[in-house]
């Protein structure tokens, strides 16, 4: 069988030279290269309004747009930001870059999300944000979190950097912390070819000093207040995007099409974990998750069968940084670690990988229970 990798390329294969059709096009319209800026704020307009609100910035990266959401939130040195423990080191990163403390919490067994329970009882009078990661495309509990932050008076950042597209209660996220962050990396459904980043701000005065900041480059004082120059998007990511704007449609409907897929056949496999979304939430994914207690013997198998799957990244508390954490505070983030796999799921990948994919799987369990 030929190998079944995370492609990441394939969607910009297809649209290469769309990619350079716009390239031609916006260079020749161009005098000067101040004229980018023109591109990026007709970029942004048309990101807020697919997102559904008033205020986008688009950045230079994900972690940018996270470090200068905790600087809008007012987070100062000796604060405290809860954070998802399943999740990405950016987001620890980032508090940490503020001089604050990250605050990590559990996640929930039925989806893998930041649970609100594990939130509340995380706060306290030192508490000035949280970031609610939606991992793996899955939506978090919005509603929840964003009830908990309003009563406390706590800034409710929104993490959609593995979550672009995806809804809650037919709303997209982004559209409800007082800040939205995002990144368009190369394996989101909406991906520039490298990097790029996107910001959702509700409070005008936030909105316009990450203006300032993304703007006004020239001034030393500033700079050495932040820390370091916020970068706008890159005019190459900028082309990426404004041409896989006019696919995202089929590009969210060729994943869905393998997750929908994946989840009706892997479901009956007996020994394997897989999560669905519940019925007030859709997601996009950006991979697919599953569980099982013999994960390492899977990873071999799939791996000899040239099937490409991915072990989970290190939860937070499991990383030097947090050298010292309680693991039993943690044991979702440590099932999902032992036990979970990311199988390839990419735009346009085909329904023959999908069906390679569970052909191994189910020959493996299959296997397994017969020996």
């Amino acid at each position: 069988m030929a190998t079944i990798r995370y492609e990441s390329l394939l969607v910009e294969q297809a649209l290469a030279r769309e990619y350079a059709s716009a390239m031609e096009c916006a260079l020749k319209g161009m005098s000067g290269l101040n004229d980018i800026k023109r591109m990026v704020q007709d970029y942004e307009k048309k990101f807020a309004t697919y997102i559904g609100v008033k205020n986008a910035v688009a950045v230079n990266s994900g972690s940018d747009a996270l470090k200068m959401a905790l600087l809008a939130a007012g987070v100062n040195p000796g604060d405290e930001v809860i954070v998802p423990d399943l999740t990405y080191q950016a987001v620890a990163l980032a508090v940490f870059y503020c001089g604050a403390k990250p605050v990590p919490v559990d996640a929930s067994r039925h989806d893998l999300q930041m649970d609100p329970a594990a939130v509340e009882a995380a706060m306290t009078a030192r508490t000035k944000a949280v970031i609610a990661a939606h991992m793996f495309g899955r939506p978090c509990d919005v509603e929840r979190i964003g009830r908990l932050c309003q009563d406390q008076k706590i800034v409710f950042i929104e993490d959609v950097c593995q979550a672009e597209s995806s809804k809650y209660k037919n709303r997209m996220l982004g559209s409800f912390g007082d800040i939205a962050v995002f990144s368009f990396s190369y394996y989101k459904p909406l991906s520039s070819c490298a990097g790029g980043g996107g910001m959702v701000v509700f409070n005008e005065e936030r909105y316009q000093r990450i203006r300032h900041w993304m703007e006004d480059w020239r001034d030393d004082r500033e700079l050495l207040k932040l820390g370091q120059r916020f970068a706008p998007m890159s005019f190459l990511d900028l082309i990426a995007l404004q041409v896989k704007f006019t696919h995202l449609k089929e590009i969210i409907a060729s994943r869905q099409k393998i997750k929908t897929y994946y989840e009706d056949e892997l479901e009956l496999i007996d020994g394997l974990t897989i999560f669905r979304d519940r019925p007030d939430r859709e997601s996009v994914p950006q991979n697919f998750v599953v569980c099982c207690e013999n994960r390492d013997e899977f990873f071999d198998f799939l791996t000899s069968q040239q099937v490409m799957a991915q072990r989970p990244y290190l939860s937070l508390h499991e990383r030097q940084a947090f050298r010292g954490a309680l693991k039993e505070r943690f044991p979702v983030s440590q099932w999902y670690a032992s036990t979970a796999l990311h199988l390839p799921l990419y735009s346009f990948m085909s329904v023959t990988k999908a069906v390679g994919v569970v052909e191994c799987c189910r020959s493996f369990f299959v296997g397994s229970a017969r020996s």
